[in-house]
């Protein structure tokens, strides 16, 4: 699989207390990304807490749920019980 550069996220969700969301988009503008998971199932906006531009978005990415693989909440989404603060050093 080939690097891509791109922005890795971290989210919260008023309406998801004690959930972050970690994840990545390749497009420039996150803004856009914010605006699409706010979707009809979601009843607040998310909010970025953190992002940042990588050369490989997708190892990143994936580095990061398998550090905090014991926080997932669910192994098929990308949501994770914890705090901001644990993310972002790595970052």
């Amino acid at each position: 699989m080939a690097q891509e550069e791109g922005i890795i996220y971290v989210l919260s969700n008023e309406a998801m207390p004690g959930l972050i969301k970690i994840g990545l988009t390749t497009r420039d503008d996150l803004q856009n990304r914010l605006r699409e998971l706010y979707s009809t199932g979601v009843p607040l906006p998310f909010k970025c807490e953190y992002a940042c531009k990588v050369a490989d978005c997708g190892a990143v990415e994936s580095a990061l749920h398998m550090a905090f693989s014991t926080d997932r909440v669910n192994p098929k989404r990308e949501f994770f019980k914890m705090t901001i603060d644990r993310v972002i050093p790595l970052l």
